[in-house]
């Protein structure tokens, strides 16, 4: 499950429990069209679980995509899936939004 917040200049997506794949597309899809329109975009991990690590695959299209709150765990299914060097990770949302 999650939820999107928009705030100002950035949408913060927030996970919850374990994300299937295809919840991480439908995460994917609005991000992108978020970032397609300029705003910052901050997918929040804190509260995953768990994640389907092909679905993680998904996210490294998204070009300056960030991420935060992600325990180890579900840090190293990002990188399963081939999208940790491509999307930011910061220890907290607040990071994430400071981050030049």
């Amino acid at each position: 499950m999650y939820e999107t917040r928009h705030e100002d200049t950035v949408t913060v997506i927030r996970g919850i429990g374990e994300l299937s794949r295809e919840e991480l597309a439908s995460i994917a899809r609005v991000a992108a069209q978020m970032r397609e329109l300029g705003r910052m975009v901050v997918v929040d991990l804190k509260r995953v679980t768990h994640l389907h690590y092909a679905g993680a695959a998904l996210l490294k299209a998204i070009p300056g995509l960030r991420a935060a709150g992600a325990t180890r765990y579900v840090r190293d299914l990002v990188c399963a899936g081939g999208a940790g060097g491509h999307v930011e990770m910061f220890a907290d949302v607040e990071e994430a939004i400071r981050a030049a």
